[in-house]
């Protein structure tokens, strides 16, 4: 019912959107490009020398899943030359149809296609839908972005030439930084004594693929856990003597903390919508360290 109402609420806006536009434009000096997620803005900024003005469609605290975006959001949007997608995100989904209508000559670069999806049966996260079953977490993996890293860097420097050379300069450094924290995830999780962690939102799906890691969810199908789960989760948990639980700041996480009081285990708290991506990365490596170890 609410992704209801936010899709209607979404076309709703699209008329104030166009008649903004007509009559404000772009206000600023620099270019406008628009993202999914705070992270990506991360990149950009660090590719582009913070010269393009990054408009961020769901903000840091907001939920992924059911955010709409705000008239400002929208006509910057209608604004942009480009917009760098995640994919599958569930507020994606309620207005994706509608951005060639919103934008005609925007270029939309959904970066799910440049990646090897996991996917798996429907998963409804309480009020949206992972379309196909398919996980949108994938910036969460350094190797992930190791591969979407080059697609920013292209598609930046093909729409925006008069910044080809402080993306050219900028982006080794980026990628070294990168390559170097994929090799350090990857050797601090081969010697791990605890291969399995559990999580109140499944965010770290596909690190947990690439390093050979098991990600439990407490969250099944984004729905809070029946009683008979949450009894088996911990009871797992115990037999297992799984050491952590990690939790996300936008979620309800009276269940992951009931989780933890019957198992013993520490309460890992991690931000995967931080704008600076690597300290995002480098936290959980330090989580990984001080409990899996």
């Amino acid at each position: 019912m609410n992704r209801f109402f936010g899709i209607i609420a979404i076309v709703l806006m699209f008329p104030v959107v166009m008649f903004l536009t007509g009559c404000t434009g772009n206000q600023g000096d620099k270019e406008i490009v628009s993202v999914s997620i705070p992270p990506l803005k991360y990149f950009v900024d660090r590719l582009t020398d913070n010269a393009l003005d990054v408009n961020i469609m769901v903000p840091q605290g907001a939920s992924h899943g059911t955010y709409s975006p705000t008239a400002q959001q929208m006509r910057k949007l209608s604004d942009s030359r480009a917009y760098f997608r995640i994919g599958y995100l569930g507020y994606e989904q309620n207005f994706i149809n509608k951005l060639k209508e919103l934008n005609p000559t925007m270029r939309e670069v959904n970066l799910s296609d440049y990646t090897t999806l996991i996917r798996g049966e429907a998963i409804i996260h309480g009020d949206h839908v992972h379309e196909g079953g398919i996980d949108p977490h994938i910036w969460m993996s350094p190797k992930v972005m190791l591969t979407l890293i080059p697609v920013i860097r292209d598609n930046l420097t093909e729409l925006y030439p008069e910044l080809e050379q402080v993306i050219t300069e900028n982006y080794p450094a980026l990628l070294s930084e990168m390559e170097s924290l994929h090799t350090k995830m990857d050797s601090l999780t081969q010697f791990l004594s605890h291969k399995r962690f559990l999580i109140f939102h499944p965010a770290m799906t596909y690190l947990a693929r690439d390093y050979g890691l098991e990600q439990v969810s407490i969250e099944h199908q984004g729905k809070e856990p029946t009683p008979a789960r949450l009894a088996r989760l911990i009871r797992d948990a115990k037999a297992e003597d799984i050491p952590v639980v990690f939790i996300q700041m936008e979620y309800d996480v009276r269940n992951a903390q009931l989780v933890a009081t019957e198992t013993g285990a520490a309460i890992a708290t991690i931000n995967h919508m931080q704008y600076d991506w690597f300290a995002s990365i480098q936290e959980i490596m330090g989580h990984f360290n001080n409990y899996l170890k």
